[in-house]
């Protein structure tokens, strides 16, 4: 095979693989981006190696463009996460404590960015890939292209067009399934939910961020 050969069907290749990595970004934009808000129930569970749940969580979550959310952990403990869009606060009732940090620490994290739907920042940091359509059910898998990574795939399962799962593999190779239900979008949450004042008593601590 002709050296020349091979550089035409090394570049039809890169055409072609640049052009699905296009229409992947346009097509998970277009679902991401749609709502102004979304609220759901969730149940979150650790795999094994062979799949099986492990640890478990539950809880409820609603979520406002941009960089607005009330993220509640019911079980096995009690957790609040509250973005006002300045400011992240995590409150645990049962350690009577409240940290408070800069928003922008966890709005660049990657499943932040997806609930968000921050298409831009998400194609600078994975290769975005549809896997999978059919019937209902389409499929993207994101993989990290730089060596600052938290997370060394993602798998997003829409079902109707609408987010139903997640799938986190971190770095460590702990894989994290978080399922979606109960399913809500474009409604009206107060936006009271979306601000937070420390329960008198606790401790409050001051995280400056990065």
């Amino acid at each position: 095979m002709s050296h020349y050969f091979k550089g035409a069907m090394l570049g039809a290749l890169f055409s072609i693989s640049t052009a699905l990595h296009a229409a992947a970004v346009d097509r998970l934009s277009e679902l991401l981006t749609r709502h102004q808000s979304f609220e759901a129930k969730f149940e979150q569970y650790t795999l094994s190696e062979e799949g099986g749940r492990q640890e478990h969580s539950s809880g409820e979550f609603v979520l406002a463009r941009p960089d607005r959310f009330d993220w509640v952990t019911h079980a096995p403990y009690e957790q609040r996460i509250v973005s006002d869009g300045e400011f992240i606060w995590i409150y645990d009732p049962d350690l009577e404590q409240v940290t408070r940090k800069p928003a922008g620490d966890q709005a660049e994290s990657a499943p932040a960015l997806i609930l968000n739907g921050k298409m831009e920042a998400l194609s600078t940091r994975f290769d975005i890939r549809q896997v999978d359509e059919e019937d209902n059910r389409v499929v993207f898998e994101l993989l990290p292209i730089t060596d600052q990574r938290s997370f060394e795939r993602i798998r997003l399962l829409f079902k109707d067009e609408v987010l139903s799962e997640l799938l986190l593999e971190d770095s460590l190779g702990q894989r994290t399934s978080i399922l979606l239900d109960a399913i809500e979008l474009d409604g009206k949450p107060d936006p009271k939910r979306f601000e937070f004042t420390p329960p008198e008593g606790v401790d409050l601590i001051l995280d400056p961020g990065v």
